[in-house]
């Protein structure tokens, strides 16, 4: 058996166009680089707006054992409920101790190899009231069992700062810290003097004919006359962003770090 792992980690998957790249896309990715273990942010599979049991199981049937979340994490009130029957959902560990879910999981790849992921949400230009990410991650840390040496870490957040604090804060004891939320691929994949891969925002997938993922009229509506306006996911031609990495199962250092974009067929 290898002493590594090779695991994909897919951002904020947007709306019907992300979910469909997914099912498009990743059984080939996963076989042409022999995956063993499948994340991603769910937080806007429902058209940009949460999640609901329906649309994370087709996550699920594309092939990710675990979905992560962020601040839409309950715009679906059904997920309040849905995220206590299934561990594969996590929400951020920083929210508050009456919320539902749990911030952190432990699932196992095909041969028994356990892999931790947690997830947490920033503080910074972020809009609500939840703890410190920083600490929560500590947390998180003291309650995994010491023998599991493959953790990820989703840090749903704004700033770039924030986010890189927070690589170099669990450097060495996590395998790798990424960020999610903006919705916006970052070229800065790197791997930490004590072996903790990093990088700011893997990026959304979904259509980038858009803003963010949002039909681009109804955003520009907002922008130019500050007036509300409903926003509105674009439902097709979705390009996917995800980072391959292959990480050690007796150190949990990462070894090799790479990022993965399919643009949609013309």
């Amino acid at each position: 058996m290898s002493e590594y792992i090779n695991i994909l980690v897919i951002g904020d998957i947007l709306g019907k166009a992300g979910r469909k790249a997914l099912r498009d896309h990743l059984p080939n990715i996963v076989y042409k680089n022999e995956v063993d273990f499948v994340v991603a942010n769910g937080e806007n599979l429902a058209a940009g707006f949460g999640t609901t049991r329906k649309v994370a199981d087709e996550v699920f049937e594309s092939g990710v054992h675990v979905l992560t979340n962020g601040n839409h994490c309950w715009d679906q009130r059904e997920f309040l409920k849905t995220i206590d029957e299934d561990d594969r959902f996590i929400r951020p560990m920083n929210f508050s101790p009456a919320a539902p879910g749990q911030g952190w999981t432990i699932q196992e790849t095909a041969v028994g190899h356990p892999v931790a992921v947690i997830n947490t949400i920033g503080q910074v230009f972020m809009s609500g009231t939840w703890d410190c990410p920083f600490a929560a991650a500590d947390q998180a840390l003291s309650e995994i069992p010491s023998d599991v040496k493959v953790i990820l870490m989703d840090l749903h957040a704004e700033t770039t700062s924030e986010k890189m604090g927070m690589g170099w804060h669990l450097d060495g004891r996590v395998s790798f810290v990424y960020g999610t939320h903006t919705h916006i691929p970052t070229c800065d994949e790197i791997i930490h003097t004590s072996g903790t891969a990093y990088q700011t925002d893997i990026g959304m997938t979904g259509s980038y004919q858009s803003i963010i993922g949002m039909r681009k009229e109804g955003a520009l509506h907002r922008m130019i006359t500050r007036l509300p306006q409903r926003f509105e996911a674009v439902d097709r031609g979705a390009t996917l962003f995800a980072t391959l990495l292959k990480i050690s199962v007796i150190t949990g250092k990462t070894s090799h770090i790479e990022r993965i974009k399919v643009e949609p067929e013309c």
